[in-house]
């Protein structure tokens, strides 16, 4: 029932808009403050200006079309065009982006750049054919590290803590191997979760933290990095196969040239926010990275011996 009321909330907002140029709808579920919103609002202006303004996209920020799995599975029946998702959420609809969840694969943010530029991640953002939507390009998200309201500086400060995660099994994974308990929970309803105890600590970027207002209720932020997993913006195959050649040319362009924006502007806002979150009485906790990557090394490992992850992770490790 929830996602039926979803898809017609979604198609009577489309609807709302004219149709003399061909409107394209993009939902994500961050504030109009994140970098990846700024980088959407350049796919869209790209997009317009390379077909002359006979196409359009509609960005719904905020979850208004829904949680990220609700727009995820709008997109993957059509109801929606476009979604913004986190990249471990990816892999419940395409299982090789787990290849790019796995704790501690990327070295620094470098690497994980130069990924996104290669032709290992073109193949990935085209594994997902034939399952209801297709890749379009990846967005920097920086690196996700753990907070709470008390420190957490080892493994050991984990156990059997309610540690919010995406719907990624994955991450619920690499929870389990740190000891605590992975509690699934929407981006949207993190801050409400942690202020009324229903998990004691969750994991994100410092933007999440601050752009979200979760540093009102998480004060200590741990820099375990243990996840460099880029966003996902991904196109339903329905839409996609309604397009033209040239109009898929535009569409691919627009969101390669807003790639390489929005890792420009995620720099200079990450930096920003780790500012502001100091302000905010925020303790950024230093802790040893080699106590958290040896518990969960388990799942690189596992993931080489796969024949297709194996084949990604190998190629990311040798860029």
């Amino acid at each position: 029932m929830k996602q039926t009321i979803l898809t017609v909330a979604a198609a009577s907002m489309i609807l709302a808009f004219g149709a003399q140029a061909r409107t394209l709808t993009l939902g994500h579920a961050m504030n109009l403050e994140s970098a990846a919103h700024a980088g959407m609002e350049i796919f869209a202006a790209k997009v317009k200006e390379k077909s002359n303004g006979e196409m359009d996209v509609k960005i719904f920020p905020n979850g208004m079309l829904g949680s990220e799995r609700d727009q995820a599975e709008q997109v993957v029946t059509g109801a929606i065009d476009m979604a913004k998702i986190n990249g471990s959420l990816a892999e419940s609809f395409e299982p090789t982006y787990k290849a790019i969840s796995i704790p501690f694969l990327f070295r620094d943010a470098d690497h994980m750049h130069t990924f996104m530029r290669s032709e290992t991640a073109q193949q990935l953002l085209q594994s997902s054919e034939g399952k209801g939507f297709i890749g379009l390009t990846l967005y920097d998200s920086g690196s996700r590290s753990f907070y709470s309201s008390k420190p957490i500086q080892t493994p050991d400060d984990l156990a059997g803590l309610k540690v919010r995660v995406p719907e990624s099994p994955t991450m619920m994974e690499m929870v389990r191997l740190l000891g605590a308990r992975a509690t699934p929970v929407p981006f949207t309803e993190v801050y409400t979760a942690l202020q009324q105890g229903v998990i004691d600590a969750a994991e994100n970027n410092i933007s999440s933290l601050v752009e979200m207002k979760h540093s009102e209720v998480a004060k200590y932020y741990s820099m375990d990095q243990h996840m460099m997993t880029p966003d996902l913006i991904m196109i339903s195959e329905v839409t996609w196969s309604s397009l033209n050649d040239a109009q898929k040319a535009i569409v691919r362009e627009a969101a390669a040239e807003s790639m390489e924006e929005e890792i420009k502007i995620w720099a200079d806002i990450d930096s920003k926010n780790k500012k502001l979150a100091e302000t905010l009485d925020v303790k950024f906790v230093e802790v040893d990275k080699d106590k958290f990557r040896e518990k969960v090394a388990p799942m690189l490992d596992s993931a080489k011996q796969d024949p297709v992850l194996g084949t990604y992770i190998e190629a990311i490790q040798k860029l």
